[in-house]
């Protein structure tokens, strides 16, 4: 898989931009503020049609501008395809999504098109934040190999605001709709009955892999990584039966709570180190073997279930790594397009065919990006054909 165009227009601090990316290794130098992570920050959002730095859409459009758009011209399997996401903040519907210059009927159609890792230094709290990073992390990962898990995610995610908003209601007035309370929790139950399996076969696959990779970097074989999962039912057999009727006995106490205490939304995944939980005792050397074991474990599942290797996007970390672990990083990256930013390029000694482009403010706060070292000729189709939307 390999991002061949990557053109933006009024996205975050860019009036325009048009890149011929390398297929290899692209560095992004510059210095804090300049604009490196609002390039990684489009690819992801081509992935899936959101941002890893904030949930509000309005925040990444160019305050110039009253759309932004960001798209790729994708080769995958020897197929080219254009992918771009449209964002207007004054439009009802927001966000929209475009494939092959065609407009998609649901974010949902974005996804599997554009497969991407990302790892940031937010990811080396993967071990000691609270259980809603780990499932951002799975959660993250899963919508891009499967569009049905993607499609219950949405679902849960309604079901349960209307719950609690009808919790919160009960609790003010004193009465709960109980025939309104069981049809958003048979709706749960429902699409927890998709995400449950799909979170158990993946976390028990990443869990195997990143063990592999944890003792390979950490070279001490008394220290063992594992993954589990924290799931809300036991087994996935009759799953939405079991999760209705929980939710059904919990009812009075989550009215008074005010909020849903039982579901998918409360899940977690463990990390162990020699049967010993890591967020309890865990050194920072462990905790960042632990959060790059997981990333490049995320990336060969990837490879492994779709036969291609994703994007990697590198924002920020290496100066977070020691040079062990930094190394390994490197060496996994040899076949996968990566884009990395960082403020020195030292910190990528040793990292073969790569392109590095220079990223700096003009004088009216908009970012633009100069080519430093083109690394080995790629072919550069014409831009003239290249009208994402």
């Amino acid at each position: 898989m390999i991002i061949e165009i990557l053109k933006l227009k009024d996205f975050r601090n860019y009036d325009e931009l048009t890149l011929s990316p390398h297929p290899g290794v692209n560095i992004f130098l510059g210095q804090n503020g300049s604009g490196k992570t609002n390039l990684l920050e489009a690819i992801h959002y081509c992935a899936l049609g959101r941002s890893h730095r904030t949930s509000l859409d309005r925040e990444v459009v160019n305050k110039q501008g009253q759309a932004g758009f960001a798209g790729v011209t994708l080769r995958k399997n020897g197929i080219r395809t254009d992918i771009a996401v449209k964002l207007t903040p004054e439009d009802p519907k927001k966000k929209a999504v475009f494939i092959n210059r065609k407009r998609a009927g649901r974010l949902s159609d974005l996804m599997g098109h554009v497969q991407c890792v990302i790892f940031s230094p937010e990811d080396l709290m993967l071990v000691k934040e609270g259980p809603s990073v780990r499932r951002r992390y799975i959660d993250m990962m899963l919508s891009q190999l499967s569009t049905g898990y993607f499609v219950a995610l949405q679902q849960y995610s309604k079901a349960l605001e209307q719950r609690n908003a009808l919790l919160r209601e009960a609790k003010k007035t004193g009465q709960a709709d109980d025939s309104m309370l069981e049809a958003f929790e048979s709706a749960m139950a429902r699409h927890a009955a998709v995400i449950i399996p799909l979170r158990r076969k993946y976390i028990a696959l990443l869990g195997q892999e990143a063990a592999k990779i944890y003792a390979s970097i950490s070279g001490r074989k008394k220290e063992t990584f594992s993954m589990t999962y924290d799931c809300c039912v036991q087994s996935d057999e009759h799953t939405d039966q079991i999760l209705l009727s929980v939710l059904k006995s919990r009812r009075k106490d989550d009215i008074f709570r005010g909020s849903s205490t039982f579901g998918v939304h409360r899940e977690d995944i463990s990390l162990w180190l020699s049967g010993r939980e890591m967020k309890v005792f865990a050194s920072q050397g462990q905790i960042r073997t632990a959060a790059l074991s997981m990333k490049l474990a995320q990336l060969e599942i990837f490879r492994r279930e779709t036969g291609e290797s994703p994007i990697l996007l590198l924002d920020d970390v290496m100066s977070e790594l020691d040079m062990t672990r930094r190394t390994r990083l490197l060496g996994e990256i040899s076949g996968v397009q990566t884009f990395i930013t960082c403020t020195d390029e030292s910190d990528l000694e040793g990292c073969r065919e790569k392109r590095s482009y220079r990223v700096s403010m003009t004088d009216k706060g908009t970012a633009r990006i100069q080519e430093v070292s083109a690394g080995e000729q790629v072919e550069k189709e014409s831009m003239d054909d290249i009208d994402f939307i």
